[in-house]
């Protein structure tokens, strides 16, 4: 139990450190303020692409997560569902 138990706990640690944005991870933050001549109709940043396919593999994460904890808990013969079921 305790070695599933640091398997998953590093698994999210790794995880973590791997799906963190650059910016928290180097730990830059700009405070600098800086005045730029705009252009008149400026284009945004195509970033919403990047942003998606982080939110995606953090939700892949979670379902594999608590697939890995009911897999578990089933293979020790606990019950996966808190639930019971009168039969």
């Amino acid at each position: 139990m305790w070695r599933t138990g640091r398997v998953l706990a590093g698994l999210a640690i790794a995880l973590f450190l791997l799906l963190t944005p650059p910016a928290v991870a180097s730990g830059a933050v700009d405070t600098a303020v800086e005045v730029v001549a705009q252009q008149p109709n400026p284009t945004p940043p195509a970033q919403p692409a990047a942003d998606e396919r982080q939110r995606l593999a953090i939700g892949v994460t979670g379902v594999v997560l608590i697939g890995l904890v009911l897999l578990s808990r089933k293979a020790r013969k606990k019950p996966v569902f808190f639930v019971k079921r009168k039969k």
